[in-house]
């Protein structure tokens, strides 16, 4: 083993701390939770590609990595992420899920207001008349084909229990996921992405 280490040279040394350092930020990528620090550690990603890229002698395609991964898609990212500005719910329940006493007060608003402002959102709850008699089906077609987040109906299994429906697609539904297990009253149901024309 030590004969492997003194055999090798510096570009050869230099490559082999590049790939144990792209494996380091390819795990940070996956087990991090802030979108902005997931962003920067992709494009560090894509430098330290571009490094390899050069010492296999092929700049050319290390160019194309540093302006394309470590310039255009992070930019994408920041600009989708910056986009997403509002959680918006559809309140469907028309209780004191939402409202307490006039107020934004129900249990179902705290929770709400605490995920959202985890996220830095701006929480934005309507209650259109025109979608109350809606089936479970339509419920999915309605978060697929608008821009409503998450759908908020009584339980027909529980007497005071309700269900929040959202986008499974969406990754902002782990994270209420994870909030939702603290009420008994409460589950989350998570629509899988689907064909639209079916």
């Amino acid at each position: 083993m030590v004969d492997f280490f003194q055999s090798l040279t510096l570009i050869e040394m230099t490559a082999y701390a590049l790939q144990a350092l792209l494996i380091m930020i390819a795990f940070a990528i996956v087990i991090h939770k802030n979108n902005g620090t997931i962003v920067i550690l992709i494009a560090s990603f894509s430098l330290v590609t571009a490094s390899l890229y050069v010492i296999n002698n092929a700049p050319d395609v290390a160019i194309a990595e540093v302006a394309i991964g470590s310039a255009i898609i992070p930019l994408i990212y920041v600009i989708s992420i910056s986009r997403q500005r509002e959680f918006i719910v559809l309140d469907k329940a028309m209780d004191d899920f939402i409202i307490h006493d006039n107020t934004f007060t129900g249990v179902g608003y705290i929770l709400l207001k605490r995920f959202s402002d985890f996220y830095h959102l701006e929480l934005n709850i309507t209650n259109d008349p025109m979608y109350y008699k809606d089936t479970v089906s339509r419920d999915q077609v309605l978060t697929e084909q608008t821009n409503v987040d998450l759908i908020i109906t009584k339980d027909p299994q529980k007497e005071d229990g309700y269900v929040l429906k959202g986008k499974a697609s969406n990754i902002l539904m782990s994270k209420l996921e994870e909030m939702v297990k603290d009420y008994d009253n409460i589950r989350l149901i998570k629509f899988k992405d689907r064909d639209l024309g079916e």
